[in-house]
């Protein structure tokens, strides 16, 4: 009974010490965007392990600190959409954004520092990088796909 008391507690203090003070190297802008899943370009994205790419809203103006990736990873149920800032956070730069790579992993690419970021597994970088892609919340009604901040 001793050895679980310790066990839970220690669990405890491993949760109780998360807080949730993580910052983003990238900076917050505010920005929405919206598009209908039924549109090209899209449509593409309802299938698990595609991404998009998308720098600006249907107004012209820019979502995101570097533009936004969107999709889904290739563990998705089909109907659970994700959001990255492409801002690479090793740069820390507008004018820095990763790339997608065309692997149907869902795996995007730093033109600077070459980091890999895999998208289908929360934007995990491997390389020179340690810190994530930014994410911003989703939210889906019918077709229609929404990203804010």
């Amino acid at each position: 009974m001793r050895k679980f008391s310790i066990i839970v507690g220690m669990l405890w203090l491993c949760v109780a010490g998360c807080g949730d003070s993580y910052e983003s190297s990238i900076p917050s802008v505010s920005f929405h965007f919206s598009c209908s899943l039924s549109q090209h370009p899209y449509y593409k994205i309802t299938t698990p392990g595609q991404f998009l790419k998308v720098e600006k809203n249907v107004n012209g103006l820019p979502v995101g600190y570097a533009g936004l990736i969107i999709g889904q990873s290739i563990f998705s149920d089909g109907n659970t959409y994700v959001a990255f800032d492409a801002a690479c956070p090793v740069e820390a730069q507008r004018n820095v954004s990763v790339e997608l790579a065309d692997d149907g992993l869902g795996t995007a690419v730093c033109p600077k520092c070459h980091t890999k970021y895999d998208l289908s597994n929360g934007g995990f970088p491997t390389g020179t990088g340690m810190e994530y892609l930014k994410h911003y919340s989703v939210s889906i009604s019918g077709s229609t796909l929404q990203v804010r901040n």
